[in-house]
């Protein structure tokens, strides 16, 4: 057993202490002596106050010795402190889009998995999975969401600090295809909060492409149009494989997007959208967002995304109030999406950076799909060194002690007891002391 605030217990003691030499501090009848007169002296009991070899009242003093310590121990939080194991292990499984083996996910994540292990499943969130755990590893499947290694990572601290009471040492293992869409700026510095290795088990991804993304990133617009400017800026930063069409896309076009396993981008200079309806009043919004991209400008707003368009579509990027400005179709082993964003071709909009990192984002992989793999560096980076982390590495997570309510109701019932048990010595002392007229003192 264990406590969460052991110098409750401590004071308690103390107290308990105090309380029971009080008891050798009694109240009894002093010697009998003759005086002059007893005029003046009061008709009550005779009493003094001395001190006694043996302490009075045992009873009395084991209820409220009792009560003190019942207090103390239930307020130092007493802790029923688990056997621990040698080793626990916190599982990662991957389940974003970059998963393309829904037989191969479920079968290495069963292969690593013992009964006992946390696993966390993680895309663009992680949550813990509860209940038979097996089960829910058996019946896994990819979302369509892009996954994120930090949230799991921090999800992984999380439970470890839940496992730390359980075994002395814990192990990471995280079951994914380690695609480098899955990192990001911090992913580093949180896996430097797991002081240990991670067993990392890799997943097959979607099959590489023979054709560098960068010269596979396109775009019809000719060199009067000003998205021009920012495709031939958004090439620097090496986006996914995409074809940019500013007008109605050709059969051959969409059937190349289809055949390669890349998106084909509608975005038409004039003209009504993919999908889109035209909306009831023009209005005016001031920003759109595209994953971690925030363009904040002044864009005129005539089409829009909604009803039936919007059914079996993922959005891409949504406007500041969140309608979809951007939506995405499935199509043979690629995709097509459809932009509702005007390019406002006067000022610097089309250079500005947070514009050109907006066209890259619309430019990724389409959903289902993984992009690169991560760097060597990277994996390295994520396996880390060394062995199992120990328990201490992880802070203790709140842990509430169940005895201390029955402490509590143990403590208020001695007290009870006490106050009976006072008031029959109380009694029983006032009949047996006699008084001063009845011990023959008076005048």
């Amino acid at each position: 057993m264990t406590f969460l605030a052991p110098g409750f217990l401590f004071a308690a003691f103390g107290v308990a202490t105090a309380v029971a030499a009080l008891h050798f501090i009694v109240t009894r009848q002093p010697r009998a002596g003759i005086l002059p007169t007893a005029r003046f002296v009061p008709d009550l009991p005779a009493t003094a106050t001395a001190r006694a070899t043996q302490p009075s009242d045992l009873l009395l003093m084991l209820l409220r010795v009792l009560i003190v310590l019942g207090a103390g121990t239930a307020l130092a939080g007493p802790v029923l402190k688990p056997s621990r194991l040698a080793n626990a292990r916190v599982i990662l499984v991957d389940v974003s889009r970059a998963v393309r083996d829904t037989a191969g996910l479920r079968d290495s994540a069963l292969s690593v998995y013992r009964d006992g292990d946390a696993v966390i499943l993680f895309d663009s969130s992680a949550r813990q999975v509860g209940g038979s755990a097996r089960d829910s590893l058996s019946e896994l499947a990819p979302s369509t969401r892009k996954g994120n290694l930090s949230g799991a990572l921090i999800a992984a601290m999380r439970t470890g600090s839940g496992l730390r009471e359980r075994a002395d040492s814990l192990q990471l293992i995280v079951v994914s295809p380690l695609a480098s869409e899955e990192m990001d700026a911090a992913t580093d510095s949180i896996r430097m909060l797991w002081p240990g290795n991670a067993r990392l088990v890799r997943l097959v991804a979607s099959p590489d492409t023979a054709v560098p993304s960068s010269e596979r990133f396109a775009s019809s617009a000719v060199a009067s149009d000003p998205l021009h400017v920012t495709v031939s800026l958004a090439r620097r930063m090496n986006p996914a494989g995409a074809l940019i069409v500013r007008g109605a896309p050709s059969v051959t076009d969409l059937l190349a997007a289809s055949r390669e396993g890349r998106a084909s981008i509608v975005w038409p200079a004039t003209g009504r959208p993919r999908g889109a309806l035209r909306r009831a009043k023009r209005d005016t919004i001031g920003g759109v967002v595209a994953d971690t991209a925030i363009v904040i400008a002044g864009f005129e707003r005539e089409w829009k995304f909604g009803g039936d368009s919007l059914r079996g579509a993922q959005v891409v990027a949504r406007w500041i109030d969140g309608e979809p400005a951007v939506v995405e179709w499935p199509a043979g082993g690629g995709c097509i999406r459809s932009v509702a964003v005007p390019v406002i071709a006067a000022g610097d909009l089309v250079i500005r950076d947070d514009f050109v990192r907006f066209v890259v984002a619309i430019s990724g992989e389409c959903a289902g799909r993984a992009t690169d793999p991560m760097t060597p560096a990277a994996i390295a980076s994520l396996a880390g060194k060394g062995g199992m982390v120990s328990r201490e590495a992880f802070r203790p997570d709140d842990v509430r002690s169940t005895l201390a309510p029955w402490l509590f109701a143990f403590a208020i019932a001695a007290a009870l007891a006490e106050l009976f048990v006072r008031r029959r010595s109380h009694a029983a002392k006032g009949a047996a002391l006699p008084s001063p007229a009845a011990s023959g003192l008076t005048s």
